[in-house]
This record gives C-alpha cells, sequence and structure tokens, in this order.
C-alpha cells in the first residue's frame, strides 16, 4: 500500500468531500493550481491527490488543463449497479430477517418516514411546489437508511462511492415522464417485501432490490446513449 503524508491526505478529502456533496458539477474544468490555493498547499501535493482520486475514479484529468468529475462509462454503469445490487440486496436481506427487532423496528421507521416523504413531495411537485432534487434527496436517504441498519462501514463508505457516481443521472432520471412516480412503486415494494411475514430468509426483499436496480440501470444506460 502506497503511503501518503498528511497534507496529500488533505487534499484528496478535501477534493472527494466537494465531489460526494456535490459542490463540484459535471461537464466543467477545474483547476489544479485553484483547489490547491483554496486550502492553502502547494500543486505537488493536489496533483498527487488528484492522480489517485483518478485512480478511484471520482474525477478524470484532463492533461495540462485541469480536471472534471469522471464522465460515467456504459462499464461504470453497469459495474456499479452490479455492485450496489450486491450491497442493498444484502442489506434488506439482514433487515427482513431481523425485521421484529428493535434495530430492524426503527430501520423500518425510517424507510416508511421516507417513503411518506416521497409520496407528499410526489404530489406538491404537481403544483411545482418543489424540485426533483428534493425528491431525490428522499430517494437516496430511503437507500442510505437501508445501508445504515447493518452498521458496515466498508458497504457504507461503497455505498457512498456509488451515490456519488450516479446522482446526476439519477436526477436527469427523474425528468423522464411517469419516473418519479415509478420510482417511488419500486421503493414500496422494497418495503413491502422486508415486510413479508412469509418470508423469512429475506428473498423476496433481495429480489425487490434487484428488480429495482434492474429498472434504474437500464434508464441510465438509455440516457448515456442519448448523450
Amino acid at each position: 500500500m502506497p503511503k501518503y503524508t498528511s497534507i496529500q491526505e488533505t487534499a484528496y478529502n478535501y477534493v472527494r468531500n466537494k465531489v460526494l456533496t456535490g459542490q463540484l458539477q459535471p461537464n466543467v474544468l477545474y483547476s489544479e493550481t485553484k483547489m490547491a490555493a483554496e486550502i492553502h498547499i502547494s500543486r505537488t501535493p493536489m496533483k498527487d491527490a488528484l492522480v489517485r482520486l483518478s485512480q478511484d475514479r471520482f474525477i478524470d484529468i484532463i492533461p495540462s488543463k485541469g480536471f472534471c468529475l469522471h464522465k460515467m462509462s456504459e462499464e461504470d454503469i453497469w459495474h456499479t449497479y452490479q455492485a450496489r445490487t450486491a450491497v442493498e440486496g444484502f442489506c434488506a436481506m439482514q433487515l427482513a430477517q431481523h425485521r421484529d427487532e428493535a434495530d430492524g423496528q426503527a430501520a423500518i421507521r425510517a424507510l416508511e418516514g421516507c417513503l411518506t416523504d416521497m409520496s407528499r413531495l410526489l404530489a406538491e411537485m404537481s403544483q411545482r411546489k418543489v424540485s426533483l432534487e428534493e425528491l431525490l434527496e428522499r430517494d437516496l436517504q430511503f437507500h442510505q437508511a437501508l445501508v445504515d441498519y447493518v452498521q458496515n462501514t466498508e458497504l457504507a463508505q461503497l455505498f457512498n462511492t456509488y451515490h456519488y457516481r450516479l446522482y446526476f443521472f439519477a436526477l436527469e432520471s427523474l425528468r423522464l415522464d411517469g419516473r418519479p412516480e415509478k420510482a417511488y412503486q419500486e421503493h414500496r415494494k422494497v418495503l413491502d417485501a422486508i415486510l413479508d411475514p412469509e418470508d423469512t430468509l429475506g428473498i423476496h426483499a433481495y429480489l425487490a432490490i434487484v428488480q429495482h436496480m434492474e429498472s434504474t440501470r437500464n434508464i441510465m444506460l438509455s440516457i448515456l446513449a442519448a448523450e
């Protein structure tokens, strides 16, 4: 494993946090020099951090120009949804198996809260009172609550990485006619499967995740093809 200095780690975490919190926009070229100046470091540790971020597929480096957010490829989308299915399918199965325990009940309440908010936002969207970004945030919170339930830091880190990669595609998908309502129904089916008393192993919950991931994956691929 390579060793990184504290300054390199600071630079890496600074840019990574900007990516994960949506402070950097797709198709915008950013300056290595300006980014280094923001945290008062030299270009060398920032350059090293950007190389590492490029290897982690957070950004793409444009030689002699700067860097931009990593542009998702068809392969990226396939791999990302395969990984998300593995992570969230496992989490859904675990929750279904332990839904009657205190932690399970707390997680289910969190999921139900997200669905309640999504339903309300869908109704308000028809009156143009809310934005798609607000609906997407509740969508992501649903998935976050599912992953948080298992309290596994490795899975949580994977989820956060995929969250960033798909945020802008997910936002575009919600612009498609009927997709917001369909997305809500897919999330509802996941929770209904988790609550299915006849499914003690959580197989139905896993399959509901698979169906949701396949649906959203296919939409992402169609958006990419259109671009």
